[in-house]
């Protein structure tokens, strides 16, 4: 008969949630093969915030910690405080997205997205440069897409979330690859235009 677990002092004496309720199968598979491997229990401490004792030992030992002491903790960010959206400048949607790669052998897709946001004085600078140039909307767009995928990743705040399966194999492990961004240069061009008609207006015509 498998171990048991005995519930330490103060722990709920009711589980809280089901297994498959905090982890994917496939990381449920990887706990049933290697139930005491640091790296996997490492896992188990990122996704509930806990950490079991190392009275558990087998992986129905790992299964009852988990469903008397976490409640349901698949992982769901929270939800951040609304911007201030007055029209200051422009906010330009970008989508993120990356692969994590972990000590454990697994890798995971990430997803997220949020606001590039430009300043309406910054705005109206790069505007007059692009004029001054002697360029017109179309280098402007450029200009403003380049500023995103040199600044994005450091200004804005995606809440990257899982967004594929945990692919459990062989490979180098670092703390992510393949990020990308991507945006709607539509959008810039339709943010910018709408800027310049309703807060300078003797600029539209030089676009």
């Amino acid at each position: 008969m498998a171990d048991t677990l005995t519930l330490p002092e103060n722990t709920a004496t009711q589980r809280q949630c089901r297994i498959e309720e905090a982890f994917d199968p496939g990381f449920i598979e990887l706990l049933k093969l290697v139930p005491r491997n640091p790296h996997v229990r490492a896992l188990i401490l990122k996704f509930t915030g806990k950490m079991p004792g190392p009275e558990c030992e087998t992986f129905e030992q790992i299964k009852d910690w988990v469903e008397f002491n976490c409640r349901q903790c698949l992982r769901k960010p929270a939800g951040r405080p609304a911007r201030d959206r007055e029209a200051d400048g422009i906010a330009i949607n970008v989508d993120f997205s990356e692969t994590e790669y972990g000590r454990a052998d697994y890798s995971v897709p990430r997803s997220g997205s949020d606001e590039f946001r430009i300043g309406a004085g910054d705005l109206l600078a790069i505007i007059q440069e692009t004029i001054a140039d002697g360029d017109g909307l179309n280098e402007l767009v450029d200009a403003i897409a380049s500023q995103i995928d040199g600044d994005a990743r450091n200004q804005c705040d995606p809440n990257m979330e899982d967004s594929g399966d945990y692919d459990y194999s062989d490979h180098e492990a670092t703390d992510s690859d393949n990020g990308e961004i991507d945006y709607s240069r539509e959008e810039i061009r339709n943010a910018v235009l709408r800027f310049v008609r309703e807060r300078h207006p003797e600029l539209a015509a030089e676009l």
